[in-house]
């Protein structure tokens, strides 16, 4: 295999694992979103080192701008989902904070209430 048709099998690998993470953030699975991301970044840094020193063909040059562009859609689109995660957690734990404020409130509230009760 010459080297040009390696490097577009690098670049096919790297959108496979880009469609493999947009599917799990479609789905919501954060956590295998997360590992596939550090085997989707160790393929990227792999193309880094590739020696491209000949002329590459039109078609493979094709073949990787293709490639390329897919790649960053999915991951404009993984970004979304991601800032959509972001900001229902963000939701989330603002609740949470307000009713943690809310028990404590109500809780100093019936301490306050069964002292009165006691010495009365």
């Amino acid at each position: 295999m010459d080297r040009h048709q390696f490097l577009v099998n690098e670049y096919t690998l790297i959108l496979s694992l880009s469609e493999h993470m947009l599917m799990l953030a479609n789905d919501e699975k954060w956590d295998e979103l997360v590992e596939t991301e550090v085997s989707y970044l160790k393929a990227v840094e792999a193309t880094t080192v590739l020696p491209i020193a000949e002329e590459i063909s039109p078609y493979i040059q094709s073949q990787i701008r293709q490639a390329l562009k897919t790649i960053l859609d999915n991951e404009t689109q993984i970004k979304e989902l991601l800032q959509a995660r972001m900001n229902k957690l963000s939701v989330l734990i603002g609740q949470s904070v307000k009713q943690q404020a809310v028990n404590t409130t109500y809780g100093h509230f019936t301490q306050r209430a069964v002292a009165m009760r006691d010495q009365q």
